[in-house]
């Protein structure tokens, strides 16, 4: 079976096989959980999923593991990309902001689930930079409401918001996973 890194195709995958979450809330948990510093093997990040995904209630089918591995794959190859190439699984720019926003929405919650899950916890120090790319994912969550009732929100507006999300998340997975590149941290200081 050949997938393909795009959204709509992988949500449609997902709902085929009876996934309560898009292919965004999906990226959004396993990039939460990358960026923590989770480093399971192949079967626990597929066991994680199906759970994050409901998807436990049957045997699981090759299909349903390859498209759960593929999206962890992606998200792992993306962050790690020596050139930054991250991107956030969401839908095409055509789509309505409406519903790219409620995906955005779902993408941050799924990175907080994530991140949530990974063995971070109250004690782990957090730069003020990362906690601050918590803070504004847990704020998108609950904007996302807004947008959808404003009808002047723009597609810049959203493009803005997606590029900070992106350059955030590879902030906080940098930071976390004690890169060293300066350019991805700004200069802050990583945490080990």
């Amino acid at each position: 079976m050949a997938l393909s890194y795009d959204f709509q195709f992988l949500s449609d995958k997902l709902l085929s096989l009876g996934a309560i979450c898009s292919a965004a809330e999906l990226q959004g948990m396993y990039c939460g959980l990358l960026a923590g510093g989770q480093s399971w093997d192949e079967d626990k990040w597929f066991g994680h999923a199906r759970e994050f995904a409901d998807l436990t209630h049957f045997d699981p089918s090759e299909e349903q593991k390859a498209v759960l591995l593929f999206v962890y794959e992606s998200s792992r190859e993306g962050l790690m990309s020596d050139d930054f190439s991250f991107q956030p699984l969401l839908p095409a720019d055509e789509c309505p902001v409406e519903d790219r926003a409620r995906e955005l929405g779902a993408w941050c919650r799924g990175f907080l689930h994530g991140f949530g899950a990974s063995g971070v916890t109250k004690d782990t120090k957090l730069s003020a930079e990362v906690a601050e790319v918590l803070r504004d994912m847990a704020q998108i969550c609950s904007a996302v409401r807004t947008v959808e009732e404003e009808e002047n929100e723009t597609d810049a507006d959203l493009l803005e918001l997606i590029e900070y999300l992106r350059a955030g998340v590879l902030t906080v997975y940098s930071e976390m996973n004690g890169a060293s590149d300066s350019s991805a941290t700004d200069g802050a200081q990583s945490i080990h």
